[in-house]
């Protein structure tokens, strides 16, 4: 399983290296960087979450390990929180560390990379996405938003914080959800005069997610100054990429799962720190350049954990 799992990040990291190229040759701008995560956030992204969820079968445990994930993603930010104290970072900073440890790219890099390394599985896919969608796109759209409001440098009325917090429940990417786990409980059909056409329109627009995503890491992110902030770098992988997996694997030993729910579910919490903790930064006045760095080291040093987390921790 190993191999798909190199297979992929190589296949992923190729897609992004070349959107950096295009970039320093002119032919892309880092200004297209939001059309792309627009399109993402906004079409192609809630097409593949309500594909998904329509055409697979939900299990009730899938609840349960969604609470894993927002337990995990607490204890991140309360560890980020600590390190970030004792390390004496300014607010920007400690804002920009405590979102990138907590929350991971599983709806940008998490359904690309399971995609790859179950091909044609869509049980594990939709389980990916209630992990994700519900385990921590609420949190992250809260709780995330709230801690980049309290670090960032920008002075919000309480209503305006409050609707910035909820935003995510007002979002295609929420409705998309809503609808597909109706759909999937009521057993509605998949096919039919009206029906195919429909779904091979959601599945042609769900196979841009995993090029989208990439061109808009490629375009948003930078190598320059990695090595001053190494320390940061340092105790973000520890906190996201090892000890966020650890947390999750914890307890499925008492639970009775396939081998490859857990597989989904470590692949899910091992993923490199999420792109929108960038956006959140910058949107909010935390120090967005070091969110793309730590983003970006998370990326890089994922290709090792991933893999050593996954062969750790699972018979995969």
């Amino acid at each position: 399983m190993h191999e798909k799992i190199i297979t992929s990040i190589v296949i992923l990291t190729g897609v992004i290296l070349s959107a950096i190229l295009l970039r320093r040759v002119g032919l892309l701008k880092e200004e297209q960087g939001k059309l792309f995560a627009d399109l993402v956030t906004h079409l192609t992204l809630p097409a593949l979450v309500f594909s998904s969820l329509s055409h697979a079968t939900l299990y009730p445990r899938y609840a349960l390990l969604a609470l894993f994930m927002v337990v995990a993603e607490l204890l991140s930010l309360v560890l980020a929180w600590q390190v970030g104290k004792r390390l004496h970072l300014e607010n920007p900073q400690m804002g920009a560390f405590m979102l990138t440890s907590a929350f991971g790219s599983s709806s940008f890099l998490g359904y690309a990379l399971i995609s790859e390394v179950f091909p044609g599985n869509s049980d594990t896919l939709a389980e990916a996405v209630i992990i994700s969608e519900v385990g921590l796109a609420p949190v992250l759209f809260t709780v995330g938003t709230m801690v980049a409001i309290y670090y960032g440098k920008r002075n919000l009325d309480p209503k305006e914080k409050v609707v910035a917090a909820l935003g995510f429940f007002k979002s295609p990417l929420f409705f998309s959800l809503l609808a597909g786990i109706l759909w999937s409980i009521m057993n509605l059909p998949v096919e039919g005069l009206l029906l195919t056409p429909i779904f091979d329109f959601l599945n042609v627009l769900s196979s841009a997610n995993t090029f989208l995503i990439a061109m808009t890491v490629g375009v948003l992110l930078h190598f320059s100054g990695m090595l001053e902030v190494i320390g940061i770098i340092l105790f973000t992988v520890l906190i996201k990429l090892i000890l966020k997996p650890l947390m999750l694997w914890v307890p499925t030993l008492a639970m009775d799962l396939q081998s490859w729910q857990i597989q989904v579910m470590i692949l899910e919490a091992a993923m490199p720190s999420a792109l929108l903790t960038v956006v959140f930064s910058r949107t909010y006045g935390c120090d967005a350049k070091l969110a793309s760095k730590l983003t970006f080291a998370t990326l890089l040093v994922s290709g090792i954990t991933l893999i050593t987390m996954f062969d750790l921790l699972t018979d995969g």
